[in-house]
């Protein structure tokens, strides 16, 4: 008989914009692949400001989600397979993904305890410290599950009667296992965040832009306001662009305002919605921008930047720097950018990116050896040395006992 594994998320497993939620359904995915037979309960809350509900998206992967009204029941549910995992979803509208457990909790209770009556899960694989989840968690354990808690934040600091329940506690960086090890004794397994190779990896690659994903002020908003103007004026051959998420096209102008400039006058400087799959941002990345002010746990985009052949230039605050894997290039910000910062940097603070990012587009042989570099640290997070660690993870929980 298989051992069996359920994924219970408080949000939708392919939702673009959380890269917690897309490392957890690819954590269960490589559980499928080394044998765990895998269902899923989740709901379709995301942390993008959708105005859709999640069918059309979901529709727009290519997937074919089936709407049912629940039993008894006002509610309905979405249910599809995706990489050979059954899917069943609560409709909650557009709801984000920390809105929903006042008005569906209590329907999704009874989704997640008819799984663990019929499917009697080996594992329980989730996350979310809200008092659901917490209830949640422990009626699985009172079911005899084993817990895999994915830790991908640093919000968990006053968590440590929760977390110190918990079978296994999987952090995507050493960086991060350091930080709960030191704060609150808290013994986790870092894995680095799995990369699905169809999701994640362009079929195709046209390398144009300077690119940076989710312009949010906690991504480095202010930062990358400054920066693209000093490209937009001194560099306009060099083609920069933003992904939207949570970060939108507004937020970047008016970061632009904020400092006295007006981003729009640059033809160089583009903005482009989200996208299905992350592999459509890599298809004409060149260079990737991750200038986050925040300690980063992880950074899941500068591990698809390096699968993808992309040169990322990062931050040098939180988990960035392991993530680059000696690859790309680690640079400062002002040590006065904070969350509270309001208004773009100095010309000055920007330089040094400007400069790697020139190199980088007109020296060829300094972009064709950061390649390079960047061809060698894809190894160590391609989808075949993560799979088996996380069925190695896995498959040590239930035969050895909590880690």
């Amino acid at each position: 008989m298989k051992p069996r594994l359920l994924l219970a998320l408080p949000q939708l497993p392919q939702d673009p914009s959380s890269g917690a939620a897309r490392s957890a359904r690819t954590a269960a995915e490589f559980a499928r692949q080394s044998g765990f037979d895998v269902r899923s309960i989740a709901t379709t809350a995301t942390e993008r400001g959708q105005k859709t509900g999640a069918a059309p998206y979901l529709k727009s992967m290519g997937l074919d989600p089936r709407s049912s009204r629940v039993p008894g029941s006002i509610f309905r549910t979405l249910d599809y397979t995706h990489n050979g995992i059954h899917y069943s979803v609560l409709d909650t509208g557009t709801l984000q993904a920390h809105n929903w457990q006042k008005t569906h909790g209590r329907q999704f209770d009874k989704m997640f305890d008819y799984e663990l009556q019929t499917f009697e899960p080996h594992i329980v694989l989730t996350y979310g410290g809200l008092p659901g989840d917490v209830a949640r968690i422990r009626r699985a354990r009172m079911k005899h599950c084993r817990i895999a808690f994915c830790l991908y934040n640093l919000g968990y600091f006053s968590s440590g009667h929760l977390l110190g329940e918990l079978d296994a506690v999987i952090t995507p960086s050493e960086f991060l296992a350091k930080k709960y090890r030191d704060a609150i004794g808290l013994n986790s397994t870092p894995l680095p965040d799995p990369i699905d190779p169809e999701d994640v990896i362009a079929p195709e690659r046209d390398p144009i832009f300077v690119t940076m994903v989710n312009p949010s002020i906690e991504k480095g908003l202010f930062f990358f306001a400054r920066l693209a103007e000093e490209l937009g004026k001194r560099e306009p051959k060099i083609a920069v662009l933003a992904i939207e998420s949570r970060g939108t096209a507004g937020m970047v102008v008016g970061a632009g305002a904020a400092g006295g400039f007006d981003l729009r006058r640059h033809a160089s400087i583009m903005i482009a919605g989200s996208v299905p799959k992350p592999r459509d941002i890599y298809t004409n990345t060149r260079v990737l921008l991750a200038p986050s002010v925040i300690e980063e746990a992880s950074g899941r985009v500068v591990s698809e930047a390096l699968v993808n052949g992309v040169v990322p230039i990062v931050s040098d605050r939180g988990g960035l720097a392991e993530m680059c894997r000696g690859a790309g290039f680690v640079l400062p910000l002002p040590a006065d950018l904070t969350l509270a910062t309001r208004k773009p940097p100095t010309a000055e603070a920007v330089e040094p990116w400007v400069e790697v990012i020139r190199k980088l587009a007109f020296d060829p042989e300094f972009y064709a050896g950061a390649v390079a570099k960047v061809r060698d640290a894809a190894i160590e997070c391609s989808a075949e040395n993560m799979a088996k660690k996380y069925a190695e993870f896995f498959e040590k929980l239930i035969t050895v006992g909590p880690q």
